[in-house]
């Protein structure tokens, strides 16, 4: 189970509203407020709450030795949820989640209600590829295999101090697998097979990985391969069938140079490929629509940690990452065509039938290198822990796009695409915005100070950011028509500098029972499509212009809370207050020739604000019990209107009998509360539900395993908040087509060698 995960009633009728809700929550604070947090144990006591380590502030550290919230799903609780993408790893996460597009897949996380490219994500130390909004043919983060992780670290709210640019809403670390993950002691090699299904979605995966150490060197070399198709929907929805298959390579070497130095390389290959039939599509001008989405990811990463301990630094890790995503999706069309019209000739007005081919290509290059020391001093009557480091990252990115359209009675081409009989065509190939280099780069550092033998724990942070970005305007750019005519909008380069601050501090009141609070911040300067996003539609009658004033949004964060530890029981409870500043946001600017003008600006200003909480109790030497719960509220402060990206009230609740080493069993609830306030009045709103789902896992013998899950035992329909949210209340097909998969199944056997 994650460490914010849990379990509650069996789900299976709707509950009506607030009072079915409340006889659930009350029940379950009644039990909190009376479990021994301050008994002590009992003489045979059952086994002690698991500690997490985290590495979220650059150096390892206990989760309850934060000064703020930061969710751990350990490498542990990733296989026992037999969790098979990104979104399934924080599904027993409340306030955490990730957002969807039809074709583009898992776009981004969202913590309290921050998502896209407002929250950073990191593998390894390297940022991952920006999510790029293009409606439903969006670009996200289905690039990562999470076989290969052996933890992920979500830091809930504002982050810039330690991590930079974009870390407006938090940070997701994605930390993967090394040698010693798999090998016990004296164990030179470690080979396994491992296999699973899901009926949601007809998944079979089937994978192989083995480890070894000779030496001083130890590696691993991890093979993976899922063939899928698209996600099943309870009710009266579909959506589009689907084909499709990932495949991945994954291998890192450790090399222990000496005893004081260590060198690692990590080498990642991945792709994925989804062949769709577009049966939304088709209309009285499509007969035949299909899809084919690819997606290559390569990584190469080389760091050097050195065990100095001299006069500035006891350590230091010096990382060099480089990453390269080539995204394309491609739609094949059998279609009426007006491409061919002839003024000439009225009869050609109706249109001719045509294939059409569309490629619209998402491309990001970077590399990034980092140095972070860290320094353990004594002063006086304080000890200092500190961390500091500088960073350099750049990313060049493009966006191709090309249609032509091949007419089937004389195979005549042409690349200038008109939506209706002579209207002013869209001519291809051309770019939406220029290609764009990204330079960041930053200097921080951050103090542990422990005050009064070592009760008091203040944490100041520094940092300082510059941003540049260099657009790089060619000939395919201005494909679709030159901008300047509408309204002499240019095309700007960036350079923009920032400073951000933190402020936390711990008071142990007692050995078992701190206190915590934190004030941070973040910002996220504008990116490529942005600031720059030059486009005309003559056709429909819009253009999209650059704007050369944006400027970076930023984000200032205060969270409290309170902490507390017994031999057999852990909570948390945390209040948090978000503020987020100069949203960027498209908005109608102006009229040109009739033609509407669009453009980025910085409208928007936002509050979000809400409380957290976790327990976990173990009951037993057998049973053990975690608990979660996220509310949130958010407001658009600019139009005055409620934030549809939040969340509503979810309480996710986990019991777990482990009656041997050789098998265990878990029930968990799923409680969500409805969504009554919306940003619109004609916007849907979220209905209450309840989901219980079981796992569990079986050691056939020392070298065989298997696991299993039946989710949404009671067959509930209900859809996720973020799939639906802003959808119209009257749109009852795309409602239907967002509900979530009715009772499912997975099952994943490993065999270990």
């Amino acid at each position: 189970m994650p460490t914010t995960s849990a379990f509650t009633y069996p789900a299976g009728a709707q509950f009506p509203g607030k009072r079915r809700a409340l006889s659930i929550l009350v029940p379950a604070l009644t039990l909190l407020a009376t479990s021994p947090l301050s008994a002590q144990a009992p003489d045979t006591a059952p086994p002690s709450v698991d500690e997490v380590i985290v590495t979220a502030t650059y150096l390892q550290r206990r989760a309850q030795d934060i000064a703020g919230t930061v969710s751990v799903v350990t490498d542990d609780e990733i296989r026992q949820t037999l969790a098979d993408s990104l979104a399934d790893v924080v599904r027993y996460q409340p306030g955490l989640g990730m957002d969807t597009a039809a074709r583009g897949g898992d776009e981004g996380f969202s913590i309290r209600g921050i998502g896209g490219n407002r929250v950073l994500t990191v593998i390894d130390g390297v940022r991952s590829t920006d999510m790029y909004a293009a409606g439903p043919s969006s670009y996200g983060k289905d690039g990562f295999e999470v076989d290969d992780l052996k933890a992920v670290e979500v830091i809930r709210g504002p982050a810039s101090v330690l991590y930079g640019a974009d870390a407006l809403g938090g940070v997701v670390l994605l930390r993967t697998r090394d040698a010693d993950d798999y090998l016990s002691a004296g164990q030179p090699v470690h080979t396994d097979l491992r296999a699973a299904g899901s009926s949601d979605n007809n998944q079979r995966k089937l994978g192989a990985t083995i480890a070894g150490q000779s030496g001083t060197i130890g590696s691993v070399l991890q093979l993976t391969r899922r063939d899928f198709e698209e996600q099943a929907v309870k009710g009266e929805g579909e959506l589009n069938p689907q084909d499709g298959e990932s495949r991945n390579l994954f291998w890192k070497t450790h090399w222990d140079a000496t005893a004081r130095q260590t060198l690692q390389l990590a080498v990642e290959a991945s792709d994925r490929d989804i062949d769709t039939r577009l049966d939304s599509e088709l209309s009285t001008s499509v007969s035949r629509s299909v899809g084919r989405d690819t997606t290559n990811r390569r990584r190469l990463s080389l760091m050097h940690d050195w065990a100095l301990q001299g006069r500035l630094a006891d350590n230091v890790s010096t990382r060099l990452h480089q990453q390269r995503t080539e995204a394309d999706q491609q739609t094949e069309q059998t279609r009426i065509s007006y491409a061919f019209v002839n003024p000439r000739s009225p009869a050609s007005f109706r249109g001719s039938l045509a294939e059409r081919f569309t490629s619209l290509e998402f491309n990001q290059d970077t590399f990034s290198g980092m140095v972070i020391a860290n320094k353990s001093l004594a002063l006086n009557n304080s000890s200092h822990d500190l961390v500091y480091g500088l960073s350099y990252e750049h990313t060049d990115t493009e966006r191709p796009r090309d249609r032509f359209d091949t007419e089937i009675s004389t195979g005549n081409v042409s690349h200038a695409i008109p939506s209706y009989p002579m209207a002013p065509p869209e001519v291809f190939p051309n770019k939406t915005f220029p290609d764009t280099r990204t330079v960041r780069s930053g200097v921080f550092i951050q103090d542990e100070i422990s005050l009064m033998d070592e009760n008091l724990i203040v944490i100041p942070g520094l940092r300082y950011d510059r941003y540049q970005m260099d657009p790089r305007t060619e000939d395919l750019f201005t494909g679709t028509g030159d901008i300047s005519q509408w309204g002499g909008f240019a095309i700007s380069k960036f350079d923009e500098s920032n400073v951000s601050y933190n402020l936390g501090a711990i008071y142990r009141f007692a050995a078992s029972l701190s206190g915590f609070a934190q004030y941070a911040e973040g910002f996220r300067p504008p990116n490529f499509d942005e600031a720059n996003q030059a486009f005309v539609n003559l056709g429909h009658g819009y253009a999209t212009v650059p704007n050369p004033d944006l400027k970076a949004e930023t984000s200032r964060g205060l969270e409290i809370g309170l902490r507390g530890t017994t031999d057999t029981a852990r909570f948390s409870v945390a209040l948090f207050n978000n503020r987020y500043d100069d949203f960027i946001e498209s908005a109608l600017v102006g009229m040109q020739d009739g033609i509407m003008l669009f453009q980025d600006s910085n409208i928007g200003k936002a509050r979000i604000y809400g409380a957290e909480a976790t327990y976990d109790w173990q009951l037993s030497n057998q049973l053990s019990w975690r608990n979660s719960l996220a509310w949130a509220r958010g407001r658009d402060e600019a139009s005055n209107s409620e934030l549809n990206s939040v969340d509503p009230v979810t309480l996710v609740s986990g019991l777990r009998y482990q009656a041997s080493e050789r098998w265990a069993i878990e029930g968990i609830a799923t409680v969500v509360g409805a969504k009554t306030r919306v940003a619109a009045d004609d916007q849907v709103t979220g209905e209450a539900y309840q989901v219980l789902d079981l796992i569990g896992h079986y050691n056939l013998t020392p070298n065989a395993s298997i696991r299993f899950g039946v989710f949404n035992i009671f067959d509930t329909q209900y859809a996720h908040w973020s799939r639906i949210r802003g959808l119209s209340a009257d749109d009852s097909q795309a409602l239907a087509d967002r509900q979530a998969p009715g009772t499912n199944a997975r099952l994943a056997v490993n065999f270990s060698f």
